[in-house]
């Protein structure tokens, strides 16, 4: 009876052990892609949603801090107080200079009158030898109206004596396009002066 006896394994149920575990292990890998490509979809989605950030940055490449947008009166005042030093501050040398840079704060259609009105001023000044300088103190802007109220002094030498008196000054103003000239985009359309 000393027989001995070898057991044969068969292949099929090492293949089954063999085929279950793979079977787990692609479905724990399947299931674990899912929920990241889940995830990947939920910033995808808040990420389409969020609001672009745009950074400002200096020519060192530094970021330049966010500032609150300007007060549109001032920067109507602004525009005005680079209007009046134009058109209002000049010397007979310097007049035809001075009334040339203050077109770029007149509105195009008013511009031919503009024109007409200050050749006056021009010659005026060259042949009598005028200077004109102003000082405005008080700018008042309404933006319902358009209108700006200045108030201030002025100082006229003609041909060596000078005068002074006030300026009264009422200035209708519109938006249009900024320009290198005028960065402000604040155009004069109607000059009043009061007495």
């Amino acid at each position: 009876m000393n027989e001995s006896m070898q057991l044969r394994l068969r292949k099929l149920p090492n293949a089954l052990a063999e085929l279950s575990h793979s079977n787990q292990f692609l479905k724990i890998s399947t299931f674990s892609l899912f929920a990241i490509c889940g995830l990947l979809v939920m910033v995808l989605f808040y990420q389409a949603t969020k609001a672009p950030v745009v950074l400002s940055l200096a020519q060192d490449g530094s970021v330049y801090m966010d500032a609150t947008k300007p007060d549109p009166k001032i920067e109507i005042e602004r525009a005005v107080r680079e209007y009046l030093k134009h058109r209002y501050n000049w010397t007979p040398k310097t007049v035809a200079a001075q009334v040339e840079q203050s077109k770029s704060f007149i509105q195009s259609s008013t511009l031919k009158v503009f024109d007409s009105a200050m050749q006056n001023v021009v010659r005026f000044s060259a042949e009598r030898f005028v200077t004109q300088r102003i000082y405005p103190v008080d700018i008042e802007v309404d933006m319902k109206k358009g209108l700006v109220m200045i108030l201030g002094d002025r100082i006229t030498i003609i041909q060596g004596l000078k005068a002074a008196g006030d300026l009264k000054l009422e200035l209708g103003f519109e938006s249009g396009p900024r320009t290198e000239k005028n960065p402000w985009g604040i155009y004069i359309v109607r000059e009043k002066e009061f007495q």
